[in-house]
Parts: C-alpha cells; sequence; structure tokens
C-alpha cells in the first residue's frame, strides 16, 4: 500500500472525484477541499495536521480546520462511496477468476497525551484503551478497519472510531463484536467463496454466525485458554499442545516461513466442528511461550491452505502501519470528533483512489 510509486497526479485527482459524481453531493469549495486534503496526504511529511494541508490551498489554515470540525457536508456520502467502489472492484475478481473473497476486520490505537483535568479542549472521543503493541493501556482513540481482498487487490472498505459511549436501545454498550456483526450483514454473498479473517478478539460464536449467514467462512486466531475435546476430553488447548510429540506433526512452509503444525478437527465450546491448528516457528517446537492456535470453520481446507489464507491479514497491518507513519494517524491534532471522522473518511477514500488507479494502470486501462 506505499504510496511513493502509485501517486496520481492532480488531473488524475480531479478525474476520480467527478467519476464519483461528488459535485452532485457537494459544493464547489468542498469538492476543491477534499481534492487538497488527497493533494496533501501524498506529500513527503505529511504529519496529518492542518498547517500540512495549507500548504496546498489558496485557503487559510482556519478555513481549512473550520471544513473538517464544522463545515456543513455529509462525511457518509464517501464512507458509502468507499464501500460500494471497494466491494465493486474486489468482487469482480473473484467473478472471472473464480478467487476467494477475503475480509479482514482488525483495530488500532491512535496514541496521545493525557489531558490535564484541568484541560478546557480536550480531543473528543479519546479513552482509555488496552494497546496489543505495548502491552499496556494508553490514552487514545481506537479505530477498527476493514479491508477487502481477492486476486491480490486489497482496499480499505471502512475505518470507524470506537466511541465507548455508544449504546443499543437497550441501553446496552455497542461493542466492537457489535460493528463486526453488523458489517457482515452489509456484504454480499461471496462469488464463490468467502472467508473473514481476524484475531482472537474476534473469534467467538457471535462473528462465526453472523458470517456464517452471509455466506462466509471465518479463519481467525484462537485464544490458547480455549476447551477443545480431543477423544471427548475437556482441556485447554495449551494443555492439550504438552501431550503433542515431534511426530505427530508436520512442516508447513507458509510465505517463506516454516512452522510445526498440528490439526485437530472436532468440538470445542459453542462449536460442533471445527478446524484447530496448533504452530510453532520451525525452531522452537514445544516451546509453550511460542505456541500460536488458530481455528478454521471450513473443515474442507487443508492446513497449508488455512496458514496461507490466514497469512492474508496482513494488508490490514500494512494499512496501519502506513498510516501513522506515512498519513499522520499518530501526529494530527483535530480535537473534535467529527474533524477526526472526516479526516479518516477522505483518507480512506484517497487510499483506495491510489490503489484502483494503481491496478488501472498497471492492467493497461
Amino acid at each position: 500500500m506505499s504510496h511513493t510509486a502509485i501517486v496520481p497526479d492532480h488531473d488524475t485527482l480531479r478525474n476520480y472525484l467527478l467519476q464519483h459524481r461528488l459535485p452532485l453531493y457537494y459544493s464547489k469549495p468542498v469538492v476543491a477541499h477534499i481534492e487538497t486534503y488527497m493533494a496533501a496526504a501524498t506529500a513527503k511529511g505529511f504529519r496529518g495536521k492542518v498547517v500540512d494541508l495549507a500548504e496546498y490551498s489558496d485557503r487559510h489554515r482556519t478555513t481549512l480546520g473550520h471544513f473538517l470540525a464544522e463545515g456543513k457536508w455529509d462525511e457518509t456520502v464517501l464512507q458509502n462511496k468507499v464501500k460500494a467502489e471497494s466491494l465493486r472492484q474486489v468482487v469482480e475478481i473473484p467473478h472471472h477468476a473464480a478467487e476467494p473473497l477475503f475480509v479482514i476486520h482488525d483495530d488500532t490505537i491512535a496514541k496521545k497525551t493525557k489531558p490535564s483535568s484541568q484541560a478546557k479542549s480536550p480531543i473528543e472521543q479519546t479513552g482509555f484503551h488496552h494497546s496489543h503493541l505495548e502491552g499496556k493501556v494508553v490514552w487514545g482513540h481506537q479505530v477498527q478497519a476493514t479491508v477487502v481482498q481477492s486476486g491480490g487487490i486489497s482496499l480499505i472498505h471502512a475505518i470507524d472510531p470506537y466511541d465507548k459511549t455508544k449504546t443499543h436501545p437497550d441501553g446496552t454498550v455497542y461493542t466492537k463484536i457489535d460493528r463486526v456483526c453488523d458489517m457482515a450483514a452489509t456484504l454480499p454473498p461471496p462469488p464463490h467463496r468467502g472467508y473473514v479473517l481476524v484475531d482472537s478478539w474476534f473469534t467467538c460464536s457471535r462473528v462465526m454466525e453472523s458470517y456464517a449467514a452471509a455466506g462466509y467462512h471465518l479463519i481467525g486466531g484462537l485464544q490458547t485458554n480455549r476447551i477443545i475435546y480431543p477423544q471427548g476430553i475437556r482441556i485447554s488447548v495449551q494443555d492439550f499442545a504438552l501431550h503433542i510429540r515431534k511426530e505427530d506433526v508436520r512442516l508447513v512452509t507458509v510465505n517463506g516461513s516454516a512452522y510445526w503444525t498440528y490439526r485437530y478437527e472436532g468440538a470445542l465450546n459453542d462449536m460442533e466442528n471445527a478446524v484447530i491448528l496448533l504452530c510453532w516457528p520451525e525452531q522452537a517446537f514445544g516451546e509453550q511461550k511460542a505456541l500460536r492456535a488458530f481455528l478454521c470453520t471450513d473443515v474442507s481446507l487443508t492446513t497449508e491452505t488455512i496458514c496461507t489464507y490466514y497469512s492474508k491479514r496482513w494488508p490490514i497491518e500494512i494499512f496501519f502501519r502506513q498510516s501513522k507513519n506515512n498519513l499522520g494517524f499518530d501526529t494530527y491534532q483535530v480535537r473534535s470528533a467529527t474533524a477526526f471522522i472526516r479526516k479518516n473518511c477522505e483518507k480512506v477514500f484517497w487510499l483506495d483512489s491510489l490503489l484502483i488507479h494503481s491496478k488501472m494502470r498497471n492492467s493497461g486501462s
């Protein structure tokens, strides 16, 4: 997803906006501001700050800041455009090439400095969140992202801030699991086969059932304290792994890396039948800290195929890394939740335009 080699020129950006008929929904100044943001974000050294946008516009930075925080325009138009176009581009591949359609979910944290209790205008919707990367609780915005992928093409489908204060009509908290389940209901049936790829946080019966109803299998990480029932015996994955010998496993190579794998097929809590793979790096067989477990609801897949499919989660990690390194995701200074959401909308719209443009150029279109 690197933007260093596929940055389109301003005419291409303008044509892309016209192609999606944005002038039907937005005034000329709004379209011009959106183009400014997309052009600025392609520049080296972009930090996500309003002053960076001003370098690519004849408008004062206060005008650009007002556009993000208080401007009268509907960012859901961009969100819906991104969702429709990402699916259109990706779904046409499995239609023609019988490729699986992958839907990838994950979340990340934009770490910020916790404001003083005396702060008059702290950043909205920030809070304490557990960072898996740092292994501790940090302060900042947490966002959930969805990537759709097929045939080597990966596009951002959605990115939404997680608001802990959001509730259902009955007053219960709207969780990250709820958002993933709601997303499943909006996706089209896969033309051939479909798989949702998630980490262990989202590997649960609710997500499996929601995606099964939409026609997708799940391949996800699995906590090693989950209970399985080999030969009808109730035991955790990590305890079962202690009884696995070298002659029980086989070496599987995925993307150039080799792993010892053990395949279990059977029941676990909340499921009657699934495949669970216990994996160790080639040089770390039997080491408890090196053990990783994965679940797949499609028992027809081979062990090699499950490992290969799960490795296709990597584009969403690249998206998070490049958003922080190149798109100012960790260095933005907007304070309102509206401005934060709008910056994300424009960022995703920009990224997909780059990727689609690159795809068309490489195919000679």
